[in-house]
């Protein structure tokens, strides 16, 4: 008897932690919406003609602003993964409130991104590309940070490297 009844305690533990995740993510993706515009799985283009699923959150203004940018080989986009596309709600809600775009973007071959993935390193142009795309926006003033750790820190410290005007 006591491990049925140790059974269903930790079943309602279970559920009542994914009810409070559902409703933790529906509270960050209302808040994000109140204050920003949302344009998912842009497909930006790069100069071979891939296309790369980009999520842009972006102050609701009138007026140009600065970007955040980070490019990850990680499923931010998937209602499946329900962490990640809060983590990436969240991270979206603090760089828009603060006044900046924020722009996160699938590496070339991962998830929605065209093209083929390797792990040893994507073409650096796409990175030159993103940023180019990204200062003709009429929402962008042209200035562009980059954001990010481990693969996608790697990353910015290679296109770093290119010297892009608005980096």
């Amino acid at each position: 008897m006591r491990t049925l009844q140790t059974t269903f305690l930790l079943f309602i533990i279970t559920f009542s932690l994914g009810v409070f995740q559902i409703h933790a993510q529906n509270d960050i993706f209302e808040k994000l919406q109140e204050i920003a515009i949302i344009d998912q799985k842009v497909m930006m283009p790069m100069r071979d003609g891939i296309r790369l699923a980009t999520d842009i959150y972006r102050p609701k203004t009138d007026k140009p602003v600065p970007v955040i940018f980070s490019r990850t080989p990680y499923n931010f986009n998937s209602w499946g993964d329900g962490e990640q596309k809060t983590r990436t709600a969240e991270k979206a809600y603090e760089v828009v409130q603060r006044g900046y775009a924020y722009v996160v973007q699938n590496e070339r071959g991962r998830y929605y991104s065209e093209g083929e993935w390797d792990i040893l390193g994507i073409p650096l142009t796409d990175g030159y590309d993103a940023f180019s795309w990204m200062k003709d926006q009429p929402w962008s003033n042209g200035k562009i940070g980059t954001l990010g750790c481990s693969s996608t820190a790697e990353w910015q410290m290679a296109v770093a490297a290119l010297d892009h005007p608005s980096h």
